[in-house]
């Protein structure tokens, strides 16, 4: 644990948080849900052959999320075959999984194949397996980024024309004003709150934009200080102001409105580095000052004070998470917020720019090493070059278009580096039969998960080497890298030899030994053998890895180019771009709310470590909803009552039985509720425009009372 996060250690499994520079580097580089990351994948723990003989897929249906993580390590390949009669997985020999696997995708049209990556895996893999599908000859390449952060990339790839953010991690420390819109750090990204402290430290102010107040946002503890350890905490948010879910995009336009009425711009750099201003600046004008009170739920004078923190500021910081990307219109409102950095001249220099905190600790890596549906033309042209053969030009299948495919029985294989599909995914009900409609499913994976429970007609399960294990290949010991949200690219080397009781294989290793045995070419064994030979084919196909062997040997790695950091920024016009963008107010039937879902502080995305939430104050139990006390009070319900929770869509409605009141300071009208226990209520088809993104932080819904209480 003491070299986590540390140049020559593993990186942390968890999210994408920035490394701090080598000399700012504190004892210890890991926070509390870290060290549970760690520690779900060194467990002794073991689901062997007894565990999957005792429990039928029919079983593991009826099982959490929680049970099944707690299960342990997987120790051997196993094998589905609903043909045989039996409802069990049974073990099976890597050769003989390895045949299944070249059989089938030799048999089938390329673009009946998926290949999933989750944000977990390391640049190597992820190069890797992109590499085997359009081998195969399909751009079918979903990720979790498609669920989280897509909007995010297509709104700055449009404005700014690179789709990551421009900070570092010390444009946070030295920040004039941090803006947190939508996050939850203390659970999220704890390490942030450190990070925040010395902002604060440093003179700078935040103003946090939630609904929910957030205890992590509002004050911080930190462990390794006098203060910390004498529980005196810090306060962090100067200015909180509960916004209306799904009202950030009103928000930032009746801020930017006050702006530009007090003519608090940066004409300099408007005028050197920007186009669109003035039909811009023009429709801003022309909004209606009511409708955007009302689509944001705050008041005039909390915008003036908004206003005046950022009037004083030299420097502003916008930082974002899934409140903000999770919504119909959450491309306009990113394109919203880059407005507002661009009218303040808060893109390209020290102490500001555009902040996405990514969730998965490699999800933004992945998206470099190609894993997308559509990557340019450059990209593709490149890998055609080095590899000589001839690779598909034609749109793949993003994550939705994945599902619905299978919904609609378009595919017949599906492939997941990591990840827990399933259960991460909106309309879980229909993801479930869609994922069974396959002929073969594949399962790369640590530990059981939900998405195993529904396999194909066949279904392998292949059990991996962890972030945190040693991984010897031919040449000796192996490391990967990653990505963080600052772009910087870092090694990480496992330690960790307690699993030699595991029949493991590498990432790395299985994807390459399937494109060995399916295609038969020369370049797969020698990337399984030696992992600086997938960086030199890294290195000869995406700018930015030149001398890659090499610079990962510096101490914190290096940082990939980026444009708007520098101002300079690649748009059609060689300008940032300036951006119209309508306003749109939810409008709500009579008794109806708006439901958003969030993680709780004892989970990580799919992987649910405890039933607790003690930030929020919950205790043993998962299937709660958050609801203000007034909204309560107008429904006839209390503290503990149980309600059905219905959502209604275009298709009809969707009902999620049995969750606990809980009153809660939400804002009024908005409720909040868990994944991946809600997701069932979030329309498959219910996706954000232009990104494709499910819509989980606005889905209208009614509380319809049971009649019982909790005991």
């Amino acid at each position: 644990m003491l070299t986590m996060n540390k140049p020559g250690g593993i990186d942390c499994p968890g999210c994408a948080w920035p490394e701090p520079s080598t000399a700012n580097l504190g004892v210890v580089e890991f926070c509390e849900n870290g060290a549970k990351a760690v520690a779900e994948e060194t467990t002794p723990d073991r689901a062997g052959k007894e565990f999957w003989a005792e429990h039928s897929i029919y079983d593991l249906r009826e099982k959490t999320d929680h049970w099944l993580g707690k299960r342990g390590r997987i120790t051997e390949p196993m094998f589905y075959d609903r043909s045989s009669g039996d409802d069990h997985y049974r073990p099976i020999s890597w050769d003989r999984a390895f045949a299944i696997i070249a059989s089938k995708l030799r048999e089938i049209e390329p673009d009946e194949a998926v290949f999933y990556t989750s944000g977990r895996a390391p640049n190597e893999p992820a190069y890797m397996l992109q590499l085997l599908a359009r081998r195969l000859g399909t751009n079918n390449l979903p990720d979790c980024g498609n669920m989280c952060h897509e909007s995010t990339g297509t709104a700055l790839g449009e404005t700014l024309g690179l789709g990551k953010g421009s900070v570092v991690m010390e444009d946070f420390y030295n920040t004039d004003l941090l803006i947190s819109v939508g996050q939850n750090p203390g659970t999220n990204h704890p390490r942030a709150l450190t990070a925040f402290k010395e902002l604060k430290e440093n003179g700078g102010k935040i103003l946090a934009l939630n609904p929910m107040p957030e205890t992590g946002l509002m004050k911080f503890r930190e462990p390794q200080s006098v203060k910390g350890a004498l529980s005196i905490s810090d306060k962090l948010a100067d200015e909180y102001l509960q916004i209306r879910l799904d009202g950030d995009r009103a928000f930032f336009q009746a801020l930017n409105k006050e702006l530009i009425r007090r003519d608090a711009l940066d004409h300099a750099f408007l005028d050197k580095f920007c186009s669109g201003v003035d039909e811009t600046i023009e429709h801003l004008k022309s909004l209606d000052d009511e409708v955007l009170l009302k689509g944001c739920g705050l008041t005039a004078a909390e915008i003036n004070k908004a206003a005046d923190m950022v009037e004083k500021s030299d420097t502003v910081v916008v930082s974002w998470t899934l409140g903000v990307t999770q919504h119909k219109n959450a491309v306009y409102t990113i394109r919203e917020m880059v407005n507002f950095l661009l009218l303040t001249g808060n893109i390209g220099k020290p102490g500001a720019g555009t902040a996405p905190l990514r969730g998965h600790s490699n999800v933004q890596g992945d998206r470099t090493m190609g894993i997308w549906e559509k990557m340019p033309e450059a990209f593709l042209a490149a890998l055609e070059n080095e590899f000589g053969f001839d690779v598909p030009r034609k749109h793949g299948f993003d994550t939705v278009n994945s599902l619905r495919a299978m919904r609609e029985g378009k595919t017949k294989f599906f492939l997941s580096l990591g990840g827990n599909l399933v259960r991460v995914s909106s309309d879980t009900s229909v993801v479930e039969k869609g994922m069974e409609s396959n002929e073969l499913t594949v399962h790369l994976s640590t530990k059981p998960n939900g998405s195993q429970a529904w396999p194909g007609e066949q279904s392998l399960i292949l059990p991996v080497i962890a972030r945190t294990d040693k991984d010897v290949q031919k040449s000796g010991v192996q490391r990967v890298t990653v990505e963080d949200s600052a772009g910087a690219v870092h090694a990480s080397t496992g330690k960790r030899t307690a699993n030699k009781d595991l029949n493991l294989k590498s990432e790395c290793d299985i994807i390459g030994t399937i494109g060995k045995q399916t295609f038969g070419d020369a370049f797969w064994q020698p990337m399984i053998d030696n992992y600086d030979v997938v960086r030199d084919h890294i290195e000869a196909t995406i700018p930015g890895f030149h001398d890659f062997n090499r610079r990962i040997d510096n101490p914190g790695g290096f940082l990939l180019p980026n444009g708007p950091r520098e101002r300079i920024f690649n748009t059609s016009n060689g300008k940032a771009q300036l951006t119209v963008n309508e306003t749109n107010v939810i409008e709500l039937p009579k008794d109806y709310l708006l439901m958003n879902t969030v993680r709780s502080h004892d989970q990580y995305n799919s992987t649910i470590y405890g039933l607790d939430d003690r930030y929020r104050g919950v205790r043993n139990g998962r299937r709660v909803v958050f609801v203000n006390p007034q909204d309560c009070k107008q429904r006839g319900l209390k503290d503990g009552d149980i309600v059905d929770i219905v959502s209604v869509f275009d298709d009809g409605e969707r009902r999620a039985p049995n969750f606990r009141v809980v009153e809660y300071d939400t804002a009024r009208d908005c409720v909040t509720t868990y994944f991946p226990e809600a997701n069932v209520l979030v329309p498959l088809d219910s996706v954000a425009e232009k990104s494709n993104t499910p819509v989980s932080k606005s889905v209208v819904v009614r509380l319809e009372a049971t009649g019982r209480t909790a005991s």
